[in-house]
């Protein structure tokens, strides 16, 4: 995951992605409320995806799967409500290119590392040769 991003802004960049992440997932779960009925188990998994996606865990993959449903659910109402389908397909990929940001799970588990390469306090190591 760190690969991806090469920094987990905090601060106020920080929170515009806990936005994203928030609509994200809120747009994910208005499109599970059509499905509820018809594929309950379905409708378990969006939610989850839902949970995952607001706490920031695999924060691309699940965006990615964002916009797959709200191209889904874009062919299958065949373009009732486009604009709104529309606008939480562009969050997602948003979101998708932008990552998880610093309050997330993904910041948690893969997030800023400190490398100290020469300490300067450390005395230098000796090296006997025999």
């Amino acid at each position: 995951m760190q690969r991806l991003f090469p920094m987990f802004p905090i601060g106020l960049p920080g929170i515009g992605l806990l936005c994203l992440r928030l609509t994200a997932a809120l747009s994910l779960c208005l499109a599970t409320q059509s499905t509820r009925a018809r594929f309950p188990a379905v409708a378990w998994l969006l939610e989850i995806l839902c949970f995952s996606l607001i706490i920031g865990m695999a924060t691309p993959l699940l965006a990615l799967c964002c916009v797959m449903v709200g191209v889904f659910t874009l062919i299958t109402t065949a373009g009732a409500a486009w604009q709104c389908t529309g606008i939480s397909i562009l969050v997602a990929l948003a979101l998708a290119f932008l990552g998880p940001g610093g309050y997330s799970a993904d910041a948690r588990m893969f997030g800023r590392r400190s490398v100290v390469l020469n300490n300067p306090d450390a005395p230098p190591e000796r090296k006997d040769r025999a």
